[in-house]
């Protein structure tokens, strides 16, 4: 760039081009070097974002550049404007806000459109859509926003319209200035425009943004015709306006900017793609569709005949043909005011284009591709060779967002481990939907702490406060009067500091509430009256059973009397002792703040009351942690107050209801303006729109799914813009792809683009974007071989990141150290003897056998490895119970069953809200005062002949270098303590069945005795003459004594088993190893009424209970532990053969059940199955 040596200022609007920018970069600072300003004198610098506004800032502090970056401001277009308008027309002439802006028009047309549309004729099809009668405020609220939406774009792009339509004229102008009447369907808008002038005053009417714009550029006109007579410049406007890198631009922009050139300095540095014109390049489609509307032929020999026999899907380059439209129009618009006559000779326009390919002796696809673009070649009739090690563009597809996160982190690590100069600041990802990603970003990224090995600084930006827990927060209290108040989802609100801190909580005291009211039995609602609302009948009885007031009426009167004895209709809740007296004190005052502001939030109220009431609510319920949350709680304050005065100019006096207040007010807690951080370190996230065009070594595309990108929008069919487009229309689907299009440019070493490819469900395939496709399209045409994206495995421990010469990799140590110790179960043969031993514990407790019964895979996973794996959880009660689900029922039969009293224990679990209310916990008690009797029943004969309580009886056996402990309680004996001989029994029961099978196959349910077997073999092996029974509803079961040397020998056998259990998840299952061994047994058991029949397959008896059947549920379904495990049946088949007998068989050998289980004076020793 050369430019002439006078040091006065000279006025001008150039236009500099570059195809990076960087480039543009270096030609700003020569620029500011060659002519810069006074001392006292800011530059003002225009940029499309935060994002370009930080990156500006660190280039130009670069030593190669300025080296510091002061005495310098950078504005959005929009906002410095409308400054120029002020400054230019007065500020008496135009208010500090915008009086027609976006969010000031809402709430005019919110008071407006009631009015208008019940007063006019031409308002029919609004009257249609908000009905007759007062309209519902939320549906006024959204067609205000709507409405306010397309006015808001008339004022930047069809101002001629607005002006036709003050005037009176319902017409549309076309860019030549045709006029078309206006639609009858479509008159009520320029009607309401007239009708909104006249509702802001005559002083105001002519403040929109197209009027000011209009008079701005007329009065402007005059100052520079003044300026050139006298040589002068304008009081208050720059000597220099900078537009950086801005993508677009409204028509009226750049016209205000190219009349401040005529007074001022207005440099427009411009990204443009393509060194060459490319203004009449479009896609294959619309060329045919402009020849087909065409009406007369082209010329024999003419351009245009010719271009109809060129293959237009080559012809032209593709990729910019198809998303550069935008770029295109905002280019043709700016050649429009771009008059490089007028400043030839102080400066030569300079088109700084730099060729990727350039001093490259093998340059990589990514650069080719970008070089095809920048030299507008179409796809070459010969494909160039792709090298293996090229890897410059790199195709992934997943099966979620989640997954495309984590082989994002492993290709991070290996670029890194690759090349030593590269730099986690050089790596740019960028995504649709950064609310989306988030979570999934902090996840994998967030998992490792600085000084961890696999630690990758990142930083995440282009989040809103909307996504912090404050604000989230703020949105469940707003959501008060919707809301049934459940003790989980309000119990939640305490997990936030600043409601924590607000009420003087630590994390420890609401652990300690969410028990106490737990215990309590809180369920939803606040008192009876608040189920009323929720559509409760007031004749239901116990109506607030399980309410918050329920709960505390028991916890106050368990701290003010104690004792579980009936106070009144309340039973006192235990455990609330003196010292808790300021604890509970917290919890009133927290309650009393809900109910009080669902009293509050349940009305209308004017826009002034709101104002107050959001305030308070605020007050009431937060309060700073730290400075950081200060500043939010701050920026929570400052929508209001803007709200506020938008009512006040609109007048809006009317009653609106909270959704509408809550909608608006949650929309607009956003950080605002070119204050967000961007460039914090390391690895940065954000999303296409802040980052567009900046460079980096390395782009990152992820979320690229068909459907999410480009963006979709439904069309209003009022929006008359999109009936007639205009060049430098801005188009949300257009604008993404020319985003596209520039981080594809921007990406200075690599490409990496990722999508999901794949269902996680099916695994059924589902396409990439569009513009992925057209890319894949153009690789795969211009290169060979073609280009195939990479499938990852659908989880991160899958085989193929293990295997030996897999194309998969992965840096997941954990995983590696998983599959370097797994045994494969499936050829799983060896004797338990040659299992690795040492790790062994020497004492081994009753309760590890019991778990070793019940379910051995659980002896690896929870014993071994200390892991507890999330279940099938029960869903967080919510609701009064109306039901008892399996766990409650067997706790409140256990309760029954020891109870001294059994009419007194169900009183006193009514009152404590355990049982159902109303008819159904009538009818629960029924059942189980029916239930609790038939057991009793079946006890009564046991402890006729035990009837004395034995004392708890210690266990220490030594087998073979292990010591077997625990303590056995709950023992009956026949003589009181110290008469001998002792016999003793051991009895358990419960309210549910304990047998299964019919006639001959009659058998015990394994799962529910296996814990008294392992204390019958523990107590006969200590020497005890020891009967165990187990009674049920259905029947009941007995072990009888044991020897003692059967009884060591079978503790033996499952001691083995614990070993290898211990070593890795034994290929068994409780009750599928249960029904194998049943089968077996039957077969080799000699039956003469069975003879000739075909013996039945184990396997195909036991499969079922594993994996289910017909409304039946498998065991590994039932444990996350088997599930982890072993993915079907077939993983443990071989094992079966191998571990049931060993850990089931002695068991399938004592049981006996029925009536010849009965008890009697003197029990025989040893009855079969």
């Amino acid at each position: 760039m050369t430019t002439t040596q006078r040091n006065a200022y000279s006025p001008g609007f150039m236009v500099l081009h570059s195809n990076r920018l960087e480039d543009l970069r270096d030609l700003l600072t020569q620029f500011l070097k060659s002519q810069p300003l006074g001392p006292l004198v800011s530059e003002v610098i225009l940029v499309q974002s935060n994002g370009m506004k930080h990156w500006l800032e660190i280039a130009l502090s670069d030593d190669a550049a300025m080296g510091i970056c002061a005495a310098t401001r950078m504005e959005l277009p929009s906002s410095y404007l409308w400054q120029m308008y002020r400054q230019v027309l007065g500020a008496d002439a135009v208010p500090l806000h915008m009086p027609f802006d976006k969010n000031n028009l809402v709430w005019r047309l919110v008071q407006l459109l009631p009015i208008v549309a019940a007063g006019h004729p031409v308002y029919a099809p609004l009257r249609r859509y908000l009905g007759e009668g007062r309209a519902d405020g939320r549906k006024l609220y959204q067609l205000a926003t709507q409405v306010a939406d397309v006015f808001d774009g008339y004022q930047s792009y069809r101002a001629d319209w607005l002006a036709s339509w003050a005037l009176g004229r319902d017409m549309l102008l076309n860019p030549s200035g045709a006029a078309t009447a206006l639609e009858d369907d479509h008159l009520w808008q320029a009607q309401l425009w007239r009708d909104i002038r006249d509702d802001v005053g005559e002083a105001l009417a002519e403040s929109s943004r197209a009027s000011v714009h209009s008079r701005f550029m007329t009065t402007l006109k005059t100052q520079v015709a003044r300026s050139q007579s006298d040589g002068g410049r304008p009081f208050g406007l720059p000597p220099r306006l900078v537009v950086f890198g801005i993508s677009s631009l409204p028509t009226q922009t750049i016209e205000a900017l190219a009349e401040l050139g005529q007074v001022c300095q207005v440099l427009m540095l411009v990204q443009n793609p393509c060194q060459y014109y490319w203004g009449d390049i479009v896609e294959g489609h619309d060329r045919l569709r402009q020849q087909v509307r065409q009406r007369q032929q082209g010329k024999p020999g003419g351009v245009a005949s010719s271009m109809r026999t060129v293959d237009h899907t080559t012809a032209t380059q593709p990729l910019l043909a198809s998303w550069g439209k935008q770029g295109r129009d905002y280019l043709h618009l700016l050649s429009d005011f771009d008059n490089v006559e007028s400043y030839r000779q102080r400066l030569t326009r300079v088109d700084a284009f730099v060729d990727p390919v350039a001093d490259q002796a093998h340059p990589s696809q990514l650069a080719q591709m970008q070089s095809s673009i920048l030299n507008l070649e179409p796809v070459p009739d010969t494909p160039m060779a792709w090298r293996d090690e090229d890897d410059s563009i790199t195709l992934i597809t997943t099966h979620s967002a989640q997954r495309e996160v984590e082989v994002l982190h492993d290709r991070l690590w290996a670029w890194f481990d690759a090349e030593e100069s590269l730099q986690p600041r050089d790596v740019m990802v960028m995504v649709p939907d950064m609310e989306a990603f988030s979570p999934h970003i902090q996840a994998v990224f967030g998992r490792f702490a600085p000084g961890q090995t696999r630690h990758i600084p990142f930083s995440v930006a282009d989040t809103t406060a909307r996504q912090s827990p404050v604000v989230q927060a703020l949105g469940q209290l707003l959501s008060l009067p919707h809301s049934r108040i459940s003790l989980a989802d309000w119990l939640s609100l305490l997990e936030v500091d600043a409601v924590r801190k607000r009420f003087d909580l630590t994390e420890g005291d609401v652990d300690q509430i969410q028990v106490w009211l737990t215990l309590a039995g809180v369920r939803w609602g606040l008192d009876a009256k608040h189920r009323q609302m929720w559509g409760v009948s007031a004749d239901v009885p116990d109506m607030d059973q399980n309410t918050w007031a329920f709960g505390l009426r028991r916890l106050l009167l368990g701290y003010a009397v104690g004792g579980d004895l009936p106070w009144g209709q309340s039973l006192p809740q235990a455990g609330i002792r003196g010292l808790d007296a300021p604890l509970v004190s917290k919890l009133l005052e927290w309650v009393d703040a809900v109910s009080l502001t669902l009293q509050e939030l349940s009305t209308d109220k004017t826009p002034s009351q709101w104002t107050d009431l959001m305030a308070a609510l605020v007050e009431r319920f937060f309060e700073a942690n730290d400075e950081s949350q200060e500043r939010l709680i701050q920026r929570l304050l400052e929508p209001l107050d803007v709200w506020q005065k938008a009512c006040e100019d609109a007048q809006l006096e009317t009653r609106l209801p909270l959704q509408v207040v809550s909608d608006h007010w949650l929309s607009q807690i956003q950080e605002g303006g070119l204050h967000q951080r961007f460039f914090g370190g390391g690895v940065q996230f954000g999303t296409l729109m802040p980052m567009r065009s900046i460079p980096f070594k390395i782009i990152c595309l992820l979320g690229m799914n068909d459907g999410d990108y480009p963006r979709q929008t439904a069309p209003r069919d009022f929006d008359l813009m999109a009936q007639s487009w205009r060049a430098g229309d801005r188009s949300r689907r257009e604008d993404d792809r020319y985003l596209f299009l520039e981080a594809v440019l921007s990406a200075r070493q690599k490409l990496y683009l990722s999508w999901q490819g794949h269902r996680s469900t099916d695994n059924s395939e589902q396409p990439p974007s569009v513009l992925v496709a057209q890319l894949i399209e153009f690789l795969n045409a211009g290169w060979t071989p073609p280009r195939q994206p990479q499938k990852q495995p659908l989880q991160p421990f899958s085989d193929a990141y293990f295997l030996e010469g897999s194309a998969f990799s992965t840096y997941d140590k954990d995983w590696a150290q998983v599959h370097s110790l797994a045994i494969d179960v499936r050829a799983d043969s060896a004797d338990a003897k040659d299992v690795h031993l040492s790790a062994v514990p020497q004492v081994i407790t009753l309760d590890e056998l019991r778990r070793l019964v019940r379910q051995p895979v659980d002896v690896f996973f929870r014993s071994r490895l200390g892991v507890k794996l999330d279940g099938v959880e029960e869903v967080a009660q919510e609701e009064e119970p109306f039901s008892l689900n399996g766990l409650e029922k067997y706790k409140i039969g256990q309760d029954l069953l020891n109870a001294a009293d059994v009419d007194v224990a169900l009183s006193q679990l009514h009152l404590s809200g355990q049982l159902p209310i109303a008819a159904f916990g009538a009818r629960t008690v029924a059942e189980f005062q029916r239930e609790v009797a038939l057991v009793l029943q079946r006890r009564r004969p046991w402890t006729q002949i035990y009837p004395h309580p034995v004392p708890a009886q210690s266990v220490a056996l030594e087998l073979e270098g292990f010591t077997i402990t625990g303590t056995l309680v709950g023992l009956l004996g026949q003589h009181k303590s110290g008469a001998a001989p002792p016999s003793w029994l051991q009895l358990h029961q419960r309210l549910g069945k304990v047998a299964e099978g019919k006639d001959d196959d009659l058998t015990a349910r394994v799962h529910i005795v296996a814990g008294l077997w392992v204390n019958h073999l523990a107590a006969c092996a200590s020497g005890m003459n020891v009967v165990s029974v187990q009674l049920g509803l259905d029947d009941h079961v007995v072990f009888n004594p044991l020897s003692v040397d059967e009884a060591r020998a079978a503790l033996k056998r499952l001691v083995t088993a614990y070993q290898a259990a211990w070593q890795r998840p034994l290929p068994v299952a409780c009750k599928t190893a249960w029904a194998y061994l049943q089968v077996q047994m039957k077969n080799d058991r000699p039956d003469a009424d069975g003879a000739g029949k075909e013996p039945k397959d184990p396997h195909e008896v036991a499969e079922p209970f594993f994996t289910g059947g017909f409304n039946t549920t498998g065991e590994r379904q039932e444990s996350a532990y088997l599930a982890r495990a072993f993915a079907d049946y077939e993983d443990i088949e071989a094992g079966l053969a191998l571990w049931a007998e060993p850990i089931y068989g002695d068991l399938a050998r004592h049981v006996c059940v029925g009536q010849a289980a009965g008890p009697s004076l003197t029990p025989a020793a040893g009855v079969g199955a």
